[in-house]
């Protein structure tokens, strides 16, 4: 009986593919579709990191001619240098467990016993999170004043997606404060 149902099956299966008959599986969607605002928010954010890889390299074609701009994006522009000059030591320092991702879109002092014992590392870190602190909130609040949509957004809400976005682009092993405010290692 067994042999039967076998034989039956695998004729079943020849028959199928002799006929140019396909199964397909079903398309399977993930829906990690992102909010209106952190649409907005994202893509205001890639907007003024063009603009900054566009002045940077307008300024190698055109030495000695200062580019005008206001105040504003003036500071955009160096706190996005900025970040990507201190990101290895930021890397660094998240490798190490001595800072996370904070749920306001900011680094803070996780490992306080690990800097204790070493002052000069300390002194590092601190200098590096204040400055990268300074520019990402810089950078938060050029991307409400520039995007119209955003302007009556609440800055605590701004601050959640770049603390989502900071919590997505960083690595496995990494403090990470979810939005109810416990501290985990990312997986």
């Amino acid at each position: 009986m067994k042999k039967s149902i076998f034989t039956g099956g695998i004729f079943i299966l020849v028959f199928i593919g002799l006929n140019g008959c396909s199964i397909k599986a079903p398309e399977v969607t993930v829906s990690g579709e992102k909010t209106t605002l952190e649409k907005q928010v994202v893509g205001t954010y890639q907007e003024i990191e063009n603009d900054a890889d566009m002045v940077a390299s307008t300024r190698a074609l055109e030495a000695g001619k200062k580019p005008v701009m206001s105040i504003e994006k003036r500071l955009v522009l160096k706190a996005i240098q900025d970040r990507k000059f201190n990101q290895d030591d930021v890397e660094q320092f998240k490798r190490l467990g001595v800072v996370g991702e904070n749920n306001k879109g900011l680094l803070e002092i996780r490992n306080t016993d690990k800097l204790e014992k070493k002052p000069e590392l300390k002194k590092r870190v601190l200098a590096i999170l204040k400055a990268e602190n300074y520019d990402r909130k810089i950078i938060m609040k050029r991307i409400i004043q520039v995007n119209e949509k955003l302007k009556n957004a609440p800055l605590k809400e701004i601050q959640s997606v770049f603390a989502k976005m900071n919590r997505e682009n960083s690595k496995p092993g990494t403090w990470i404060q979810l939005p109810n405010g416990k501290w985990m290692k990312k997986k």
